[in-house]
């Protein structure tokens, strides 16, 4: 059976309208997803937490950055600039229409993903078992549907849709996570490393999660679990100390530090740090609201208001 949330159309209507709600009163809709998790309404006189101080820099800033950044596309030439390109993973190319897409051209396995989207990637292991009927319906879809105004994240709006073909890295953990790529995700405030939260084991919208310091002590009582789809065991830390850690964060430190928070996502592979994305409106309340308050208190939004 068809999940009718699941098909283009609806997704199309429910950004369309989302979007339409943003731009007539943001503030009600910020607070609409702000109240739907937290349970207590979002206050832009007097922002608190991460989350508060997200979405009250997504209204009252320039968040230009923020869109280059979040762009999976444009992002590499920031990324060039600081000289850190080594650590992407190699382009084979970009489009901004499907049709142009030459797939005999592309290697037998690679990764095709929107630059604008969340979770709208294929990974591509053997190119002639795939159906690209099929793969184009979906790909064009990723370059019509909107993104950004479901979760209040507006910066997206600003991103010119592409499609981008990269190449399909080696999972360095087979042994923990045969499925896919473990993600670690490192929260940042001010250029400053503060946590590493890991995801891995990414199976039948299921995901297994946990959270480190940037020594590599766990930390389980920054966890809680208020979303099915995420796996969290206290007693489960499966994922060694990478021998690049510290090079890692000092990555980093330095692709984050025009920022006031950011959520710098890597992997590993051949034991080198790779660079995912950059994140500016990251998920949340998988994490405990004392997590979320001390990086609230970290962020002086006073240096906006003064401008």
């Amino acid at each position: 059976m068809i999940n009718y949330r699941d098909t283009y159309l609806f997704k199309l209507i429910r950004e369309y309208i989302r979007r339409l709600q943003c731009r007539i009163n943001p503030e009600k809709e910020v607070d609409r997803c702000y109240y739907a998790t937290f349970h207590k309404h979002w206050n832009p006189q007097n922002p608190k937490d991460l989350i508060e101080k997200i979405f009250w820099m997504e209204l009252y800033t320039d968040t230009s950055l923020w869109s280059k950044c979040a762009d999976k596309y444009r992002v590499r030439e920031y990324i060039d600039e600081l000289g850190l390109s080594q650590y992407m993973p190699k382009l084979y190319g970009h489009w901004d229409r499907v049709k142009d897409i030459d797939f005999d051209k592309l290697p037998n396995s690679f990764v095709i993903k929107s630059n604008n989207g969340c979770a709208t990637v294929e990974v591509i292991r053997d190119k002639s078992s795939v159906d690209l009927k099929r793969l184009k319906k979906t790909l064009w879809e990723w370059l019509h549907l909107p993104y950004g105004a479901e979760n209040a994240s507006m910066h997206y709006w600003a991103i010119k849709p592409c499609i981008i073909a990269e190449e399909l890295l080696h999972n360095d953990y087979e042994n923990i996570s045969p499925k896919s790529l473990v993600d670690f995700k490192v929260y940042c405030i001010n250029g400053e490393p503060q946590f590493i939260w890991i995801a891995y084991n990414r199976v039948n919208m299921h995901v297994h999660v946990q959270c480190f310091d940037t020594d590599w002590h766990p930390l389980p009582h920054y966890m809680i679990n208020t979303m099915s789809h995420y796996v969290y065991d206290p007693a489960d830390m499966a994922i060694p100390k990478p021998a690049c850690l510290s090079k890692l964060l000092d990555i980093a430190s330095k692709i984050s530090a025009p920022f006031p928070q950011l959520r710098a996502d890597f992997y590993i592979v051949n034991g080198e740090p790779v660079i995912g994305e950059m994140t500016f409106s990251q998920g949340y309340g998988f994490l405990s609201k004392n997590v979320y308050d001390k990086l609230g208190d970290m962020i002086d939004l006073d240096v906006y208001k003064h401008k």
